[in-house]
């Protein structure tokens, strides 16, 4: 699984986080859970699993201020992949 985080700053309020899953050869992505600064955002599963999936997150944590993103992805397996992104 590749899982890529990027935080861009909203100009209203907080950050705007895209979050991108890419399955990679052979896997497929069962479920998605994303947490930011320790408050479930996401948690989504997937029937029939996925090769892909991308969720924009608007307003989220703090400016100025220290964020944290974490994904945990489930492939068809079971099998956890987890991703933190810190800014």
């Amino acid at each position: 699984m590749t899982i890529t985080t990027t935080p861009v700053r909203n100009p209203l309020l907080g950050w705007d986080i895209t979050v991108n899953v890419q399955a990679a050869a052979g896997e497929k992505i069962a479920a998605v859970e994303v947490c930011v600064n320790d408050f479930r955002d996401v948690s989504d599963q997937f029937d029939p699993p996925l090769d892909s999936w991308q969720k924009l997150l608007t307003q989220r944590g703090v400016f100025p201020g220290d964020n944290r993103a974490d994904v945990v992805v489930t492939d068809q397996n079971g099998n956890q992949t987890r991703a933190r992104q810190e800014w």
